[in-house]
């Protein structure tokens, strides 16, 4: 069948896996499977296309990372250091809108699916002081959670498209830092305008201020790990790990309480159904090279003259809104448009991957398809448009500020 056709059909399968909530990387699985049965491979074909897409350095690379991070967060959760972040916070921060701000932002820090849902309350209460209204409140909680993962190392689908474009991790934080500060910026002024400031009962300390990075310094090592140090990223996250484990650890019987957390936070903490997102991801990718798509979609964009800067604006927006997953949507748009990029230049290629990326998530941010999404508007009843309207000239302002770092950082 023609390349658009088979395309179409797998992207169709994907959308329906969603919408029917299936895991995402057997959605994936599901749609490298249509993409290859429509696209005639054969019998021998399916095997070295699933054999390859489980076994390459990627692959591996990705899914130790993940599992890694989802146990990063469980000893987190259970030895309360977040818990403990946030309460240290509120010593600290006098002005209520900078909790709000921060509650999402920090917690954000644990990427797990939905996880918007644990600032939330917290976004509630800040915001019912300055008597904001319930939309507004959840338009806060999304977008300081989110305009985060722009540059956040620690995000699986920022590594994720590291891995896919080639481009180092330290190299998406540098280039799409910009743009994650313009965001936060104006996000506050813009989402708290007609909110004065409201100050909470805080008394500033040193020792506050050391509980609260004791809280959530095992983040910020594997951060300063994978930007200053460029480390192997699993080998950070697993010394994150141990400095986690070690954390607020009892002062007596010390040895017997760390192989009481090896069985208690570390073993628990191992997720292996978020390896198969992984897995399914990297399988489509592959479907997509072996199946020929990849080229004959190029060729014709190339034909139509169509600005590439043009199309890695709008498509990976529109990619990202429709599968409401970063993760799904990286997979599908990076294999896709890598091609087209300037290779011949690498900071301007940098530039480019950056921006894909920050397209991708721009779309996913607002997508009632994303998880976060979704529960934030249930959790705090508002209608999709009081969420939505608020958040589309931030997106606007983020997305020129992108394009700007690409066009300059292109031509130097």
């Amino acid at each position: 069948m023609p390349w658009y056709i088979s395309l179409t059909g797998s992207i169709l399968v994907i959308l329906f896996g969603i919408y029917i909530k299936l895991n995402i990387g057997l959605i994936m699985l599901l749609g490298a499977l249509a993409l290859g049965l429509l696209a005639g491979l054969s019998f021998t074909e399916f095997i070295n296309v699933f054999f390859n897409g489980l076994t390459n350095n990627i692959t591996v690379m990705l899914v130790v990372s993940i599992i890694l991070l989802g146990v990063l967060s469980n000893i987190l959760k259970e030895t309360e250091a977040l818990e403990k972040a946030v309460e240290n916070l509120q010593s600290l921060v006098s002005d209520i809108r900078l909790i709000a701000v921060t509650m999402p932002a920090l917690l954000g820090m644990l990427t797990v699916p939905g996880g918007a849902i644990l600032s939330a309350p917290l976004c509630a209460e800040a915001g019912g002081k300055i008597n904001m209204p319930p939309h507004r409140q959840a338009a806060v909680n999304i977008w300081f959670r989110h305009v985060l993962y722009l540059m956040l190392p620690l995000f699986p689908s920022l590594i994720l498209a590291s891995q896919l474009s080639g481009v180092a991790v330290n190299q998406f934080f540098l280039i799409n830092l910009p743009l994650t500060i313009i965001g936060v910026t104006c996000g506050f002024y813009y989402l708290f305008r007609g909110h004065k400031q409201s100050r909470g009962n805080n008394e500033f300390s040193r020792l506050v201020l050391w509980k609260l990075l004791r809280s959530i310094f095992p983040l910020i090592f594997i951060m300063l790990l994978v930007v200053i140090f460029e480390l192997y990223f699993p080998l950070a996250i697993a010394a994150g790990i141990m400095l986690a484990l070690l954390n607020y650890l009892p002062a007596e019987k010390i040895f017997s309480s760390i192989i009481k957390r090896f069985k208690t936070m570390l073993i628990p903490g191992i997720k292996l159904p978020i390896a198969l997102v992984i897995i399914g991801i990297m399988i489509y990718k592959e479907m997509l090279q072996k199946s020929a798509v990849l080229n004959d979609m190029t060729n014709l964009i190339l034909s139509l003259g169509i600005p590439v800067v043009v199309l890695i604006t709008f498509i990976p927006f529109l990619i990202g809104m429709l599968t409401g997953d970063n993760s799904a949507s990286v997979a599908i748009i990076f294999p896709l448009f890598i091609p087209l990029l300037p290779m011949e230049n690498t900071l301007a290629y940098s530039s480019y991957a950056a921006y894909l990326y920050a397209g991708s998530t721009a779309g996913h941010i607002i997508s009632p398809a994303h998880p976060c999404f979704a529960l934030t508007k249930e959790y705090f009843k508002a209608d999709i448009r009081g969420i939505v309207l608020p958040l589309l000239p931030l997106l606007l302002i983020v997305m020129l500020a992108g394009l700007g770092t690409t066009l300059l950082l292109g031509r130097l």
